[in-house]
């Protein structure tokens, strides 16, 4: 009697959990192979997938580590529909763009969390989506007695375009995103001389495209590709007007794969999935060592399931395993490392929980499995993430 009531208890305290998260993790559930599930949260980088998602409010907690820290990854979103082919939303606490990496490797502040606006509709065959998104923090100091300012500004802006078509039977969506990342910092002295620090450069341009198209009645072949690019540079000019530029740096990424889902048990989906990434990364400076790393990841695996075991739980996992080379290139004199992740095959684990409307996601990391969750086992190093959302008509 006593265990079934601790069975009961440690239910009840994981569902409870599960109903303070979302949608992200969902997606962390699948691992690698989440780019070939269709998902809530696809709106925010292809404001067209609004379309197939009307009507909804999502709340997501983040991750929780242990140790009394405050969780990260905290966010929420709203998409409401306007008649039939008209839908608007809006996030906010979004940490998007690379200025939030920038700051933080210049140990300077980063934009307070963002707000994301989009909207999206409906012309039959085809769909226009539009989004834009914002982050900014500022900060201004005037020191009267000695004659002194200090000013500080972070901020990023970026425009999402994105259009959804019919093809082959199928759907097919893409986006194209124009980033604007910026941070400047200035200092006046007494004497009224200047000094700045600030990166220049600072735009990044992305493309993202996905197509659903049936193969059979339960089987659909889902091509993703997606590319970026970016580049910025750090400057700084002294009180003496002496510059000095700390890199000249370009990245770029590919990514491409193809993936395999098949329906099973009504609303469950096995994806199979095979691809690979680029990452090219350069320092251009003339006055140093030019440098350039590659990553190159081929292939790419990926086994993503949501199976529904009743319907009100749907339990779901991701398995993924890499193999690549990485190039470093200095003064033209190549290093190669290969990896192949020989001890390590990423797994990962969720399940959903519907109530309804309500819809509550939990995924944890493998340890929990066999150490418990960190309310049951005192661990600080568990990581658990929950979301939650609602739909309504």
């Amino acid at each position: 009697m006593r265990k079934a009531t601790l069975l009961l208890v440690v239910i009840g305290i994981v569902m409870m959990a599960s109903s303070v998260f979302a949608t992200d993790a969902r997606l962390s559930a699948f691992g690698y192979g989440a780019k070939y599930i269709s998902d809530a949260n696809n709106m925010i980088y292809t404001p067209v997938a609004a379309l197939s998602y009307k009507n909804q409010v999502q709340f997501e907690l983040g991750n929780y580590t242990g140790g009394g820290a405050t969780p990260f990854g905290q966010w929420g979103l709203f998409n409401l529909g306007l008649g039939e082919n008209l839908v608007i939303g809006a996030a906010v606490r979004r940490t998007d763009g690379q200025i939030f990496s920038i700051a933080n490797d210049m140990g300077t502040t980063s934009p307070n969390p963002g707000i994301n606006l989009w909207g999206a509709y409906n012309l039959g065959s085809v769909k226009l989506g539009l989004g834009v998104y914002r982050a900014s923090y500022g900060e201004k100091q005037t020191d009267n007695t000695n004659n002194t300012d200090n000013e500080y500004k972070s901020s990023v802006l970026s425009i999402r375009a994105s259009a959804g078509m019919d093809i082959l039977g199928g759907v097919a969506a893409t986006s194209f995103n124009v980033d604007l990342n910026g941070l400047s910092a200035e200092a006046k002295n007494s004497s009224n001389q200047t000094y700045t620090d600030e990166t220049t450069g600072g735009m990044e341009i992305g493309f993202k495209f996905r197509a659903f198209l049936p193969a059979t009645d339960n089987v659909k072949i889902v091509p993703a590709i997606a590319f970026s690019t970016f580049s910025h540079s750090r400057e700084i000019n002294d009180y003496s007007g002496n510059v000095t530029d700390f890199g000249d740096y370009t990245n770029m990424n590919l990514d491409i794969g193809c993936a395999v889902n098949t329906q099973i048990l009504d609303d469950g989906v096995v994806s199979v999935g095979v691809g690979m990434n680029m990452l090219n990364i350069k320092d251009e400076l003339v006055s140093t060592a030019k440098t350039e790393d590659k990553t190159l990841t081929l292939p790419q695996l990926s086994i993503s399931t949501e199976i529904p075991t009743t319907d009100w739980l749907y339990l779901r996992t991701g398995i993924s395993k890499s193999f690549g080379s990485i190039t470093h290139t200095e003064n033209d004199i190549d290093s190669v490392m290969s990896f192949n992740e020989t001890n390590t095959v990423f797994a990962s684990f969720g399940a959903g929980i519907k109530f309804h409307d309500f819809n509550l996601d939990l995924t944890f990391a493998d340890d929990d499995l066999f150490e418990g969750f960190w309310f049951l086992s005192g661990r600080t190093v568990n990581a658990v993430q929950l979301s939650a959302s609602y739909n309504w008509e």
